[in-house]
Order: structure tokens, then C-alpha cells, then sequence
């Protein structure tokens, strides 16, 4: 008899975040004599009792009616399923010459393009609905080429951020290392069991209605620092083809510009450089530095790519959006391990003037990124926690419009895992090489390349450094990468 699932209302901040799923690839070499039989076992029941150990895990979205109490539509709830685990697939490509050994792919850096998420990403992805069957928090793939793993993760972004994310694959990794037989650190996550109030969606409600169930104003910035337009703008917002709506009276979406990813590596002295700069900006981090690095430099390069746009004119504006983690914002008032979503976004604004121009110093960048961060405070998260919960007619598509960056205009967005604890951990010494730890964290390949320019920022590896994600089209990325002052920070990795 299977047992009843427990359910729980996702609270608002989860109910805004687009309802997609997120491919991430982690690269581990296998240790000599190491068969794909006992990894994929091995991947399987750890996952397995990590989902006993943390029920999160067994977690599906599904749609919830509305009711005579509550008329909005769209909202979700997350049921705990403790008869099913999460799956992972198995993907034998060793023998497929269109792939070279593990040793090629990491002498040429993982290439980008090789990433592809339908081959990577398991396909089930695509076969989840909100309203039968429910949409897990992960599904996985387990692909193994000549001397080492590709292990493709899917994550529903409506049940988890970067955090949560985080959390998550140290309780998998720590798991794998139990089944290896492995000693278990101290300062893992799961050491400890975590209280209820880390998987409670109603702790973040509780929260708020204890701080008096503040609402901030309705204006333009407080919806876009929940990542939206005010839901009475017309037009706009969604993830739209570029050159669609254009005004030109042929609403046929133009196609898409030819675009580029580069992976570029910052190197520890290159981030402690940054930090030295950032050091003259009171509370100014190594992030801030970063992002006011990496927006100069594209913004200048698709400039340079398109001189005569009056979107990159001196006085026009360009604005950069980044995100962040609402947990560092309320300190002590929420659990640093809440699993639920708290992502909330800075609009940094510049003259394209101001920002590439050559008397700039990159201080005055970091200076104002620093300052559009500094404005995201306890209050205005809390504020801004009552806006999305009570001003919402309801959580479709048509509502939740965003100010996503297109192929027009100067905007940036960008995000950042920097500070998340992600490459730190090991999947185990008995299987892997190089400690168990991964060699490398990337995205699956041209995941916006059909509706925007994109920017991401990996987690610190162990040794200090970061990769950047860039994507920008062909033209735009041959001006970044030879950007001089580009060139002092980030170095190409592979395209």
C-alpha cells in the first residue's frame, strides 16, 4: 500500500521563478579499473538513500486549484513522494567516435559545444506536466565516455535556486562517499539533521507576517527586484524570438543573430587583483568587482560590433540585472540551509558613456554595483515577499512577465555562483580520481541562444579561480576576446 504523500504550498518567491528545468554537467574522471557498472549502482543507491535521509529530494510540483479561500490561480504545492526516488539514467557513449576520451576533452577544456543537453540531459525531462503526474525536483543521467563520467543533472527551478542546489548535491556527494566506505567531515550539511524549518515553505510566510506582512509599492523597480514587470505593463517581458514585435508591421520573429559561447577562466591572482581594486570601495566584494568587469567588457565589445545603435550612444542607458541570494539578506531570521527559492535581483544603471568610456575607472563600476546591492535590504526582501504574495492577480505565464534581456538594447544580465559552496565537495575517493571532486561544473550548450545574449559565473574551484560563461554573438565575441583589459583578468578556455 503506497504511502500518502505529505504536500506543501510553495510560497510566492517560488510561485514567480520560470517553471523550467536547468542542465547542469559535472565532469569526473574514473579511477583505473573502475567499470561503469559499479558507478552507475553506486550513483543510484546513493541518491537513493539520500532521498531517505532528506524527503526533499522525493519532491514533485504540481498545480493546485483554486479555492473559495484563494482565488489565484497558478500557484503550485510541492508533494513528498517517499515511495519514489529520483531516477538516473544510464548513457553508454565510450564506443562513440563522435567522442574522444576523457583525457582529450580536459586537454581541450570541455569544449562548450560539445555539451549537448539532448544527449546529456535525460529526455524525461520533457514528459513532466504540472497536473498528473508532477514534476520532480531532479532527474539525472549518468554518461560515460572512454575514462571518466558526464553526470547530467535537470533541476526544476520552481523548487530550487542555486542554494538549495547547493545543499542538495552535497547531500548526494556525501552519500557516495558513505557507500564508498568513506569517512563523512564534520561540517557537512547533514551531519546534523536539519530542522523543519528548512523544508517548510511556511517558515518564509511566518517570517514575513511576524515583521508586521510589510508591501512595498508597486512601482517598476520593486516588481523588477523580484525579477518581473509590473503585471499592468503591456507588452514585453517574455522569452520572445529577437526582432519579434519589432513595430515594423511584419510580425514574423526574425532569426536569431549567429552566436558564440565562450568559457573564459579567471584565476585566483586574477580575483584577488579584483579584490585589491574592490578593497577601495567601502563593502565592495570580489563579486561586485567581476560583475562591473564583465559588464564593461561586453558592453564595449557589442558596442564595438554595432557603433551606429542609438541603444549604445553615450547618453543612453544600459542597465545591469544580477541575482541574489535572499538567505544573506536576512541573516539569522531564516536558516542559511532554507530550501525553498529566495532570488532577488540588483538593476545596476550606467550611460553607456559612463561605463565604457576610457576615464572611467573600473572602481566607479564596482562603486555603483555596489550600491545597487547595498539597496536590497531586509526590509525591502520583506517588502518585496508582500508585493509578490499580495498583489498578483495570479501565477501564469501572462503575469509574470520579465525584463529579460533580448537581442535590443543595452541591457546585461548575469549570474553568479560565486559564493556558492559547490565544487568543494567529492563523490568519492573509490571511484574517482582527483579526490572524487569534479573537474568541472558547466551548463548545457547555447541554452538562450535563440531569444538573448547570456553571462554566467561558476562557483570558486579549489584552487581559487572561476570560470565565466559568456554568450554574445559571433562578431561581438571576437571584440571581447580582444578586449585588453579583458585580457588581464580572463583567460579562453574553449568555445
Amino acid at each position: 500500500m503506497a504511502t500518502a504523500s505529505p504536500s506543501y504550498e510553495l510560497s510566492a518567491m517560488d510561485n514567480v521563478l520560470p517553471r523550467y528545468f536547468h542542465g547542469g554537467i559535472w565532469a569526473l574522471r574514473l579511477r583505473d579499473g573502475v567499470t561503469q557498472d559499479q558507478v552507475i549502482s553506486m550513483l543510484r543507491s546513493s541518491l537513493a538513500s539520500a532521498s531517505l535521509a532528506l524527503p526533499f529530494l522525493t519532491r514533485r510540483a504540481f498545480s493546485i486549484p483554486p479555492t473559495p479561500e484563494n482565488l489565484v490561480t497558478g500557484r503550485l504545492e510541492a508533494r513528498e513522494h517517499v515511495d519514489w526516488k529520483p531516477v538516473v539514467d544510464y548513457n553508454d557513449l565510450s564506443n562513440n567516435p563522435e567522442w574522444p576520451d576523457y583525457d582529450e576533452l580536459m586537454e581541450d577544456g570541455l569544449p562548450q559545444d560539445l555539451l549537448d543537453g539532448a544527449v546529456l540531459l535525460p529526455s524525461s525531462r520533457f514528459g513532466f506536466d504540472l497536473e498528473t503526474g508532477g514534476t520532480p525536483l531532479l532527474v539525472a543521467q549518468a554518461n560515460f565516455i572512454r575514462g571518466g563520467l558526464l553526470l547530467g543533472v535537470s533541476l526544476y527551478h520552481g523548487l530550487m535556486d542555486g542554494m538549495s542546489m547547493a545543499l542538495i548535491f552535497r547531500t548526494w556527494a556525501q552519500h557516495m562517499r558513505l557507500q564508498q566506505g568513506e569517512e563523512t567531515g564534520s561540517a557537512e550539511m547533514t551531519t546534523t539533521p536539519l530542522g523543519q524549518e528548512c523544508f517548510d515553505y511556511n517558515t518564509l510566510i511566518d517570517l514575513w507576517k511576524k515583521a508586521g506582512s510589510p508591501v512595498a509599492e508597486a512601482t517598476p523597480d520593486e516588481w523588477r527586484m523580484l525579477g518581473l514587470l509590473p503585471p499592468q505593463e503591456p507588452g514585453g517581458g517574455e522569452l520572445r524570438l529577437p526582432g519579434s514585435g519589432s513595430g515594423d508591421g511584419d510580425d514574423a520573429p526574425a532569426p536569431p543573430p549567429a552566436m558564440s559561447t565562450g568559457i573564459f577562466y579567471v584565476s585566483a591572482s586574477a580575483i584577488a587583483r579584483l579584490s585589491a581594486i574592490a578593497a577601495n570601495e567601502p563593502g565592495a566584494t570580489a563579486n561586485d568587482a567581476l560583475m562591473a568587469l564583465l559588464w564593461r567588457c561586453t558592453i564595449r565589445a557589442r558596442r564595438a560590433a554595432a557603433p551606429k545603435k542609438p541603444c549604445y550612444g553615450p547618453g543612453a542607458i544600459t542597465e545591469m540585472d544580477t541575482t541574489i541570494n535572499g538567505r544573506a539578506m536576512l541573516g539569522d531570521l531564516l536558516p542559511w540551509q532554507y530550501l525553498g527559492t529566495l532570488v532577488f535581483f540588483t538593476t545596476t544603471k550606467l550611460t553607456v558613456g559612463e561605463l565604457v568610456g576610457p576615464a572611467t575607472p573600473l572602481v566607479s563600476i564596482i562603486r555603483a554595483v555596489r550600491s545597487a546591492v547595498a539597496s536590497v535590504t531586509r526590509e525591502r526582501i520583506l517588502a518585496g515577499y508582500g508585493l509578490a504574495a499580495t498583489r498578483l492577480p495570479d501565477f501564469g505565464a501572462e503575469t509574470l512577465r520579465r525584463p529579460m534581456p533580448t537581442f535590443e538594447g543595452a541591457e546585461f544580465g548575469v549570474t553568479s555562483l560565486l559564493s556558492l559552496p559547490i565544487l568543494d565537495w567529492s563523490f568519492g575517493s573509490a571511484l574517482f580520481a582527483n579526490g572524487g571532486i569534479p573537474d568541472y561544473m558547466r551548463q548545457e550548450r547555447r541554452l538562450f541562444d535563440m531569444v538573448c545574449r547570456y553571462c554566467s559565473v561558476g562557483p570558486l574551484r579549489r584552487e581559487g579561480g572561476t570560470e565565466v560563461l559568456v554568450s554574445l554573438t559571433v562578431e561581438e565575441m571576437e571584440f571581447l576576446e580582444a578586449d585588453d583589459e579583458f585580457a588581464q583578468f580572463a583567460e579562453l578556455l574553449c568555445h
